[in-house]
């Protein structure tokens, strides 16, 4: 990509991501009374980091409001044109060199911008291991400044070495309401994956989630969208990327990894992709009426929701240097999924879970950051 040719090729780039961006979603209560104790955090704290597996990129920062006071956090505005970050050196961008204790692996950094619990923090670093266990190769960092996703918070500076997750927990709607969204924030251009993205849980159904012992899954999930599944399959013409093909009534998937392991559970023909639902149902997860309870469809069932080796071949299909390892996933064939139609924001007495596709919204990115490949 030229220097002359990149401003002009950016000015297009907002059309290519009608689908595509941040994840908005919803859920209800199986009973209001689950909903009486509303957790509300209003304290700025300072932004606290937390890096799965190396502790040595992005320094902690200065916190954005130096004094205690109650605040409402919000996403900033979409911009009209796409943000555009150009490289801060002129030689090429390297994997990290002296990656530490992480040895070279993909670390997964998670930004917190209000002090969470311990409770907190032990089920996003969960969360991040299950996804740093299949993506396992370091890719270039990138120091510079890049733009926080939030009103009021100051720019993420430093190295990122290799995605940094800004994470809030705080007030959205109240109980019952959104329960939160997540989705890239900065992509690189040279694989088109993401550098930077945001996770914004209401703190409100927090609790419910861990009565129903689905917390972990609900941010492993909402990850993976982060990552770029379901949110960066299709990347052309600016990228070699095209993952998702046929009718928007019975779309597929395409990567050959991810087939290969559809095929070894027993499914046939291509990788089934949700065709139900509106703007972030469709489009974005694999088809639920099919793939049952693999973890990456827009139903979360109770009991087991395993990240499988499909959804692993998938990250690979994207660009990923990922491993072909996944939970255990069984699909027999001829298995009846659910129809996401037909459950509601809270299951039947029959399958119960959460449709936390129900009414997801996905947004664009905010920008993009000019790198160069290896």
């Amino acid at each position: 990509m030229k220097k002359t040719n990149q401003h002009n090729i950016f000015a297009r780039i907002k059309g290519l991501f009608p689908y595509l961006g941040m994840e908005s979603f919803v859920i209800n209560s199986f009973k209001k009374s689950q909903f009486t104790r509303l957790l509300t955090l209003f304290t700025i704290t300072g932004t606290l980091l937390f890096t799965s597996c190396s502790q040595d990129a992005l320094e902690p920062q200065d916190p954005a409001v130096s004094e205690t006071q109650d605040v409402v956090l919000a996403l900033k505005a979409q911009p009209t044109e796409p943000i555009i970050i150009d490289d801060l050196t002129t030689t090429v961008l390297k994997t990290t060199e002296a990656p530490g204790v992480d040895r070279g692996r993909f670390n997964i950094t998670l930004r917190f911008l209000l002090r969470p619990t311990e409770r907190q923090v032990e089920v996003f670093e969960a969360a991040a291991a299950r996804w740093e266990r299949i993506i396992i190769k370091d890719v270039p960092s990138f120091t510079g400044s890049v733009p926080s996703a939030f009103q009021g918070f100051p720019d993420i500076e430093g190295t990122i070495d290799d995605i940094v997750i800004e994470v809030a927990l705080a007030p959205i709607d109240g109980p019952g309401g959104i329960l939160g969204q997540a989705g890239p924030s900065f992509v690189r251009t040279s694989d088109f994956l993401p550098l930077s993205g945001v996770m914004f849980f209401d703190i409100a159904d927090l609790d419910f989630l861990e009565e129903l012992d689905l917390f972990e899954e609900v941010i492993v999930h909402e990850m993976g969208h982060v990552l770029g599944l379901g949110t960066l399959w299709n990347v052309e013409p600016y990228y070699a990327r095209t993952l998702r093909e046929g009718p928007n009534s019975n779309p597929y998937f395409t990567g050959k990894m991810a087939n290969v392991f559809w095929n070894a559970e027993g499914g046939t023909g291509k990788l089934p992709i949700e065709n139900m639902g509106g703007p972030g149902t469709a489009l974005g997860h694999w088809r639920e009426s099919i793939l049952n309870n693999e973890l990456m469809t827009g139903y979360l069932n109770l009991g087991e929701n395993p990240l499988s080796r499909i959804t692993a071949g998938s990250m690979r299909d994207l660009g990923y240097g990922a491993a072909m390892v996944g939970e255990k996933y069984d699909l027999p064939r001829g298995t009846a999924g659910v129809n996401p139609n037909e459950q509601g924001n809270d299951g039947t007495s029959e399958t119960p879970g959460i449709n936390i596709a129900n009414r997801e919204v996905l947004l664009q990115p905010i920008g993009f950051v000019n790198t160069k490949k290896k």
